[in-house]
């Protein structure tokens, strides 16, 4: 690897399918959001199959998970090759976040 380039990673658009095979809400949810943020026109079933998203899109370097819904990377947002009004609520979001992230690891869970 060159010196000064960190090492990419790529992430398949989720599935909208639970482990059990049967389609997930909430993973349905998702993988339209996962479309609707890439903005390929091109896309069709087929191709979303084998399509892969780089870890350049994701503020942390990978997706959230799937219960994550809070969390910044649960649809790819960073350098997407267009501007739009929501980059400044994406950091409005990130900040939100961090805040409560950090919140969370002061509080001792004694509940």
């Amino acid at each position: 690897m060159l010196p000064g380039i960190k090492e990419l990673n790529f992430f398949r658009i989720p599935s909208m399918y639970g482990p059990n095979r049967k389609i997930n809400k909430l993973a349905e949810r998702r993988r339209q959001m996962w479309i609707n943020a890439l903005k390929r026109a091109d896309l069709t079933e087929t191709k979303i199959k084998y399509a892969r998203v780089c870890s350049k899109h994701f503020i942390s370097g990978k997706p959230a998970s799937l219960t994550d819904e809070t969390n910044p990377d649960w649809v790819p947002s960073k350098n997407m090759g267009y501007t739009s009004v929501a980059s400044s609520l994406q950091s409005q979001g990130l900040n939100r976040f961090q805040r409560g992230k950090r919140r969370a690891e002061r509080v001792p869970n004694d509940r």
